[in-house]
């Protein structure tokens, strides 16, 4: 065979191949990624026969359900906006978000939930033409009071039960409405104030002053500091250059580190971080948690940041007041001051506690579930009691209760694109805390003002249903 006709024959058969090797990587390899795309008519005409199942408060109010038109079965929300984000949204024209996403295969019933033999067996045996439920954590009035206090501000917020971890409430703000997504998708998809963005698992944010807590018990577990070591704290201090100054240019002389965490000194802080060393502090942090994702199921948390590698003298004075190379998100500063009220036991954050079957077809429930103890119930305890000081007679004086002793930690993360953001978080009762959580406002200014009311209307609207004992 002569070149010419050679390099033809060849050239067709690679052809051939290219054109087997792609029908077989569509077919096989993106077959359930084509199956699942919002676009495909098949996916649109199965998921309009099927009953999704729907997505309900801890009490049973109806946040998310779909009701049968004549065109097939309509998603219907009946939560509030700034759980939206959370929750998502389930569009024919616009796919999924939220929790409709992450656990579409068990709303739809084309996922078996549990871990049974038996109830997979029934799973694959019946017709699938209605979808499991679930049953959230969320307590839908305190959500409800947590979205009024907030107003018009941006920010997100989490509260938590202590003991078992499960979400109470979980708010970012401003969110929206999902029943509005079909009619207005170019104007939510395109606002400034980004409502589709979920700034409680997702928003980062430097943790500003509140990362004091990381340092103080760090400090406390390395034994070489206690709440009564005693430093200088002149207003200032200089590191390579860089002044580094407490709010307002206050000094405050002779000052213990526990009246450090209460008035949050800064150079008291910086002092301490040195002699703690950044390799402590960082290990510490990731003990709570921080830089790494938390198990959330039916969530996409983001994992934050956590600085890497040996750190200057100045990067460690900036992470020692939640600077430098810290990127946190309100779950996971929750789920610290939920690690420190449960005397140092963080558990998992619970959102999805049932998921019943169709009809009559059972309960499967997600209990609570420890993950490891971040530091010892001892340290626990004194970090705990330095933050009811803080609220008792410091920075979080707005966060106190007249009835009920609260513990927190303020602080204000600066922002390059204008105010800092305030934060807020604490826990109640300070002996036997029961409720935790955390409040970040974006560009708010200061914790102590902004961020420390709110969570007084947020802790205050939880034990008027539940003193706790």
């Amino acid at each position: 065979m002569k070149g010419p006709a050679k390099f033809l024959v060849y050239t067709l058969i690679a052809g051939y191949l290219l054109l087997v090797g792609g029908a077989i990587y569509w077919q096989l390899g993106q077959r359930e990624i084509l199956a699942a795309h919002p676009g495909n008519p098949q996916q649109l005409h199965r998921r309009r026969q099927v009953r999704r199942g729907g997505i309900y408060a801890s009490c049973g109010e109806v946040i998310a359900e779909s009701l049968e038109q004549s065109s097939g079965f309509q998603r219907v929300y009946r939560g509030t906006p700034g759980l939206a984000p959370m929750v998502g949204y389930c569009s024919q024209r616009y796919g999924r978000a939220g929790l409709e996403r992450e656990l579409d295969g068990i709303l739809m019933g084309w996922q078996y939930p549990g871990e049974s033999a038996i109830g997979r067996i029934r799973h694959l045996l019946s017709d699938q033409r209605e979808g499991y439920s679930l049953i959230t954590t969320i307590d839908l009035p305190l959500q409800k009071t947590v979205e009024r206090v907030f107003g018009n501000r941006k920010g997100a917020a989490v509260v938590m039960e202590v003991k078992t971890g499960r979400i109470l409430a979980i708010a970012s703000l401003p969110g929206f409405s999902p029943n509005e997504i079909e009619a207005n998708w170019s104007v939510i998809s395109t606002d400034a104030n980004s409502p589709l963005y979920n700034r409680a698992l997702a928003g980062f944010y430097p943790p500003g002053s509140t990362f004091k807590l990381i340092v103080l018990a760090a400090g406390l577990t390395s034994k070489g500091i206690q709440l009564g070591t005693r430093f200088e704290d002149p207003g200032t201090v200089t590191i390579e250059g860089h002044k580094i100054v407490n709010a307002g240019g206050k000094a405050w002389g002779q000052i213990s580190l526990l009246d450090a965490l209460v008035v949050s000194s800064n150079t008291v802080f910086v002092k301490a971080a040195q002699e703690i060393g950044g390799e402590d502090i960082v290990q510490m942090a990731s003990s709570f948690g921080l830089g790494s994702r938390p198990p959330l199921q039916g969530g996409n948390p983001s994992a934050g940041k956590l600085p890497t590698g040996k750190l200057s003298s100045l990067e460690l004075a900036q992470m020692a007041i939640g600077q430098y190379g810290l990127v946190t998100t309100p779950l996971q500063m929750a789920m610290v001051v939920q690690t420190i009220a449960n005397d140092g036991l963080m558990m998992e954050p619970l959102l999805v506690e049932e998921v019943h079957a169709p009809g009559n077809g059972g309960v499967m429930t997600k209990r609570p579930s420890p993950i490891r103890y971040a530091i010892s119930a001892e340290v626990a305890r004194q970090v705990r009691g330095a933050m009811a000081e803080a609220v008792s007679r410091g920075t979080g004086q707005k966060a106190s209760l007249d009835m009920i002793d609260v513990a927190g930690k303020t602080g204000s993360a600066e922002n390059p694109q204008g105010l800092a953001h305030a934060w807020f978080v604490g826990m109640a009762p300070v002996t036997k805390p029961v409720v935790c959580l955390a409040v970040v406002v974006e560009n708010g200014g200061s914790g102590g003002n902004v961020a420390a009311p709110l969570a007084r209307e947020i802790l205050q609207a939880y034990f008027q249903g539940n003193t706790g004992d």
